[in-house]
């Protein structure tokens, strides 16, 4: 049997999440145990894709972010995590995320042309990555998306081959114990 592939969005899964659990803490939450539980298996691959944020001289609000980013990936490694890094670009001092939702699309389409994997669950709403996924299904790859309560993408939902909703419930669920 083929793997199954659980590809988290980080920036957009964190602002999907925040809206719908405020009081979740993200830097100390079992990513692994809600990727089992969005693809109802025990060994799922899975990956989380961001943009590193990078530490600035005589910026302290760039230093505390570092930090707290590098909380984060200390936490997805201790579950065997995959993380695939993109970049922040800086433009006239605001931050744009960039090469994530190219790094999820290249995942999905590599994934599914290569047969490496049965299913692929996106947890992401980003519309961007629907011609990678699109490509992927004429593969005959079953790519389901993951939405969050209150806030689905209906191109996304249109677009796979099925979809999986995350409840408030179902984050508190994942949240460790401080």
């Amino acid at each position: 049997m083929k793997p199954i592939l659980v590809i988290f969005d980080g920036s957009n899964f964190y602002h999907c999440a925040k809206r719908l659990a405020p009081k979740v803490h993200l830097t100390n939450f079992n990513y692994y145990k809600l990727a089992q539980t969005i693809c109802n298996h025990n060994n799922p691959n899975v990956e989380y894709c961001v943009g590193e944020i990078r530490k600035e001289r005589h910026n302290p609000k760039s230093v505390k972010l570092y930090s707290q980013q590098q909380a984060l990936f200390y936490n997805l490694e201790q579950q065997n995590i995959t993380i695939r890094k993109g970049y922040m670009l800086k433009h006239n001092s605001v931050y744009t995320e960039k090469g994530v939702d190219v790094r999820i699309a290249v995942d999905i389409l590599r994934g599914a042309l290569k047969d490496e994997f049965s299913r692929c669950f996106v947890v992401s709403s980003d519309t961007d990555i629907i011609p990678a996924i699109t490509d992927a299904r004429k593969t005959r790859k079953k790519i389901i998306y993951v939405g969050f309560k209150d806030f689905i993408s209906h191109a996304m939902r249109a677009n796979c081959t099925g979809a999986y909703i995350i409840t408030k419930q179902i984050l508190n669920c994942c949240q460790k114990c401080q």
